[in-house]
């Protein structure tokens, strides 16, 4: 279970050494690491605590009233690909939106030094909606940087429904359970024990949607896809896209969606879906459509196997349509 807290400046030096020894094929330059860690002291401080344990920091500074920089950021080595990246930038983009900032900013490696640390570095940032405004070679420094930049109020803002996005937690599964129940909307808890135990793994990841504060839906997206099409190609897969009808044509389901591509972009330049094919699965059908998906190609299945003319085949939640969107 990961959550965010901001540090006091000791705590969040200490952490900020302990991550850079973790991480040398990032932080390979002693007199910079320690002027990073000089420096965090007088800055903004958000940790990410998995258990009793921090496990990422992100430090934050104002260089202007209305902009707020990203002055340094790492995540524990065997903490990557878990959200706690995401989470850390989400936190930082609220606290800066309270104090009035329209704008985050970072600097990392600049693609064209083709260092294969920094690329993925570079590449989580696209993912989280950070734009390249320029190159720059900072004095007495020997490698080019890129300067990047997002709009806090693309995140932070979503509409007036005041939507809030988070990763799963033990504690969210029986709420969740009787959420649905409420609706007469069977979802087991099993179902939410076995995702949680995957996202633990690396193997999925389960964001939940709120909204004015109000659980109002989640989806998942599993890296390595039961469809042998996805599989092949190392296509990311979107699940399990549900959202409560209360809550349905106030893009929730946008925002989860939005969530899960900037993730899927870390691994690959597509992700899928499968999408039913009976009324139910209407609204969703024209979401995916106008989001740009399109089918593969390969035709339905059912169960995982493709159907065949002349073949009988329930009409059910088995019964896809499969689609792939290009995200870069």
């Amino acid at each position: 279970m990961i959550s965010i807290e901001q540090l006091s400046p000791e705590i969040a030096q200490n952490l900020c050494r302990k991550i850079t020894a973790d991480l040398p094929e990032y932080f390979g330059l002693p007199a910079c690491n320690e002027h990073y860690a000089r420096g965090v002291l007088d800055r903004i401080n958000f940790a990410a605590k998995l258990g009793n344990d921090y496990v990422g920091l992100l430090s934050l500074d104002f260089p202007y009233p209305t902009t707020a920089n990203i002055y340094w950021m790492g995540v524990m080595r065997e903490n990557h690909r878990q959200g706690v990246g995401s989470l850390l930038i989400l936190s930082a983009m609220n606290y800066a939106h309270r104090l009035n900032a329209s704008t985050l900013t970072v600097e990392t490696l600049a693609p064209m030094e083709a260092d294969k640390n920094y690329l993925k570095t570079y590449q989580f940032y696209q993912a989280q909606g950070f734009s390249p405004l320029f190159n720059l070679k900072p004095e007495n420094y020997d490698f080019l940087m890129v300067y990047m930049a997002k709009n806090i109020s693309d995140t932070v803002i979503k509409n007036e429904n005041k939507i809030s996005l988070r990763l799963l937690m033990q504690t969210d599964i029986q709420p969740i359970v009787e959420k649905f129940s409420g609706h007469d909307w069977v979802k087991p808890a099993s179902t939410f024990m076995t995702y949680l135990a995957e996202q633990n793994r690396g193997e999925r990841i389960i964001w939940l949607a709120f909204s004015q504060d109000d659980f109002a839906g989640y989806v998942t997206l599993k890296w390595l896809s039961s469809y042998q099409s996805f599989r092949d190609q190392n296509i990311p897969e979107i699940m399990d896209l549900n959202v409560l009808p209360p809550y349905r044509n106030k893009g929730i389901g946008s925002c989860l969606l939005d969530r899960a591509e900037q993730e899927s972009v870390k691994k690959s330049t597509r992700c899928g879906l499968g999408v039913g094919l009976y009324g139910d699965y209407g609204q969703a059908q024209r979401l995916y459509i106008k989001r740009g998906y399109l089918p593969d190609g390969l035709g339905i299945t059912s169960h995982y196997n493709y159907v065949v003319p002349g073949g009988r085949y329930a009409v059910d939640d088995d019964l896809v349509l499969w689609l792939t969107k290009k995200l870069v």
